[in-house]
């Protein structure tokens, strides 16, 4: 890794992880090595950022010493809610606004010390949280957020909780209600009260590509599994506006493929300065250790020179 250098190692993968993304949300690329030897366990994950960074990366880590962000969420009241019961229990959780304004999806952090992150676990693991129940998972954090602003219209509290993997990347996302709203809240969900579907995709990243179009739109869209299918629910007040842009029947090419979700948005950023409409599609690529892979997709006519912008983007960098 030319041009990297190691900056911290620790004994256990979300160690590394949590320190990355804090490195990330401050506009520092950083990569996680996994060193443990594969027979024996034995070893360490290394973090390293690019020799640039250094200085920047120690002062940032430094910042956060002795506190670890467990939970991060676009709207506050869920994690106030887990805060709340945290701090019931003798936890001292905090939550932080990020002053970061790229990070549009993680508006709000719960930190808590470092050294309660074992007595925390359980709470994110959704086994000592006495009186909640586990009403549905996700996959997108714009798509909880939906659910949680439709349930929060019905007066019925949350809880969000972003579940991590063996590696501790984020796999999913789960949302709690009160056990004695369980119901209430389901029902709201499968009624959908004020929405219509408009379209309905056998893959879900079809569905995914045309959520994220109809929200460069300012529509909130809602995905649900229907059997095989993926069902595309909008507002009934803006279902002739989102079916006009679903049927302008442009079909969407993947044009290329970020290990972060900063390098993607950047991508977009450049193609619409020139014109091309561009959207992205998270997804974990399990062929790698600790990378979330984002397909960046633009619609066919401008494939080819979407492509070009990119590579003379990737070529000028790396000058």
């Amino acid at each position: 890794m030319e041009d990297w250098i190691k900056l911290e190692s620790f004994d256990r993968p979300h160690q590394a992880e949590i320190r990355k993304t804090i490195l990330e949300q401050n506009n520092i690329n950083a990569v996680v090595v996994n060193a443990k030897d594969s027979l024996f366990l034995l070893g360490e994950y290394e973090l390293y950022v690019r020799k640039e960074d250094e200085k920047m990366a120690h002062a940032i880590i430094e910042e956060f010493q002795g506190l670890t962000k467990v939970d991060s969420f676009i709207l506050p009241e869920p994690l106030e809610n887990l805060r709340d019961i945290l701090i019931k229990d003798g936890i001292s959780a905090a939550i932080k606004k990020c002053s970061n304004p790229r990070y549009v999806l993680n508006n709000y952090e719960l930190f808590v010390p470092t050294d309660e992150i074992e007595r925390t676990m359980p709470y994110l693991n959704g086994e000592k949280l006495e009186g909640w129940s586990l009403l549905e998972t996700c996959l997108r954090t714009r798509q909880t957020r939906f659910r949680v602003e439709l349930l929060a219209e019905k007066h019925i509290p949350t809880i969000v909780i972003k579940k991590r993997d063996e590696q501790y990347m984020k796999a999913q996302i789960d949302i709690y209600v009160k056990t004695a709203d369980l119901e209430n809240a389901r029902q709201t969900l499968s009624d959908l009260i004020g929405w219509i579907k408009i379209s309905s995709y056998p893959m879900l990243h079809r569905a995914e590509i045309r959520e994220n179009l109809l929200g460069k739109h300012s529509i909130r869209s809602i995905i649900t599994k229907n059997g095989d299918n993926y069902d595309l629910y909008v507002e009934c007040s803006n279902e002739e506006k989102a079916i006009a842009i679903i049927n302008e029947k442009k079909e969407w090419k993947k044009a290329a493929t970020y290990s972060s979700q900063i390098e993607a948005d950047y991508a977009v950023a450049i193609l619409e300065k020139a014109a091309i409409e561009a959207v992205t599609v998270t997804r974990l690529d399990r062929s790698f250790n600790f990378i979330f892979d984002v397909d960046l997709y633009v619609d066919d006519i401008n494939y080819d020179a979407a492509v070009e912008i990119l590579n003379n983007v990737y070529e000028s960098e790396n000058e």
